[in-house]
């Protein structure tokens, strides 16, 4: 096992949930998606997103779930019935699912979001998380694959296959499934170092690439993640990502291309990089490039002789360097001013 593999596991236990919290979130999902089955025409719930796909960060902010409504039973609804938008059918979801999960939850609240009814329980657990559900009512559509599910955003209907997303992210036996997900995982925080505004890809997009992607256990994590920015990048620069479902429109970038094609590049680089350094025993070059690459979970090597020379952990002797024997280093400040 080398250092870019054993930095890998090292992010990936920074960034895994809290295995109660994780546990809290799929209970609130169950609980608000049960009681959405009592809207007329309920025809079943299902899992999504990335609690349902295994592929889920730290903190744990939501659990997605979604109920199908038979078209039949609300033949007002949607692009195969009278073209009725899904503002009414969510506001009747809201109210009819309070009550039951205040039952449990006291100061749960519904409300609107763009895709249907969040949820919002006001129990904070571990590090003050609160995980909120998402809850989407979709129709079943005539003569298509797939669910119409609602964008609140102009009261319209769109076509997806959330059911079949999940099917396709968890496919495979355990071991793809555990490697897919971990490549996911990983890419999804460097992918979340940037602020929201700011990020490439969403993490529909990673989790569609790393699908396509990693298709057996052949390499090992580092390579596969490394192989991952590569494989993103050059099929990005060729289109945009497929829905896996077909059905959907292509997914879009959350940046102007160029912009998400030099993040793809760079990583890509470093990763290569890094573990031609590995193999070469080289581990502070191992260090500074993962740290260029996962950068809030990896600290740079010159950053950490910085931090040390500052706080006098280590210092200059007569024979060079040596821990322990430096005086804390006086910090700069604007114009010489101690209090700037």
């Amino acid at each position: 096992m080398g250092l870019v593999l054993d930095t890998l596991n090292d992010i990936r236990a920074q960034i895994a949930a809290d295995p109660d919290v994780l546990k809290e979130a799929k209970d609130r999902r169950d609980l608000v998606a049960e009681a959405g089955m009592e809207l007329d025409g309920a025809l079943r719930w299902f899992k999504s997103g990335s609690v349902a796909h295994g592929t889920v960060n730290k903190p744990v902010t939501d659990a997605d779930a979604g109920i199908v409504l038979d078209r039949r039973s609300w033949p007002a609804l949607g692009p195969d019935g009278d073209g009725e938008g899904p503002e009414d059918v969510v506001d009747a979801l809201c109210e009819l699912i309070g009550p039951t999960v205040r039952e449990t939850y006291p100061d749960a609240k519904m409300r609107r979001s763009r895709r249907g009814v969040l949820v919002t329980f006001s129990e904070e657990l571990e590090d003050d998380q609160d995980p909120t559900v998402d809850l989407i009512p979709t129709l079943t559509r005539k003569d298509a694959d797939g669910l119409w599910i609602p964008d609140l955003d102009d009261n319209s209907w769109s076509a997806s296959h959330p059911e079949k997303h999940t099917d396709l992210f968890t496919s495979g036996g355990k071991d793809l499934r555990v490697h897919r997900a971990r490549v996911t995982r990983l890419v999804k925080s460097w992918n979340k170092q940037w602020p929201e505004k700011s990020r490439a890809l969403s993490s529909f997009n990673v989790e569609a690439l790393a699908w396509e992607y990693v298709t057996d256990t052949s390499q090992s994590l580092d390579e596969a993640v490394g192989g991952w920015y590569a494989y993103a990048h050059d099929e990005i620069d060729a289109a945009l990502t497929k829905d896996p479902a077909g059905v959907s429109e292509d997914i879009r970038l959350l940046l102007d291309e160029d912009v998400v094609l030099e993040r793809l590049a760079t990583a890509a680089e470093r990763m290569e990089q890094a573990l031609e350094a590995d193999a070469d025993g080289d581990e502070a070059k191992v260090k500074e490039l993962l740290a260029g690459v996962f950068r809030n979970y990896v600290e740079s090597p010159k950053s950490s002789l910085a931090s040390a020379l500052r706080s006098g952990a280590i210092g200059a002797t007569k024979g060079g360097i040596a821990i322990g024997a430096g005086k804390p280093m006086k910090s700069t400040r604007a114009f010489g001013r101690d209090d700037a």
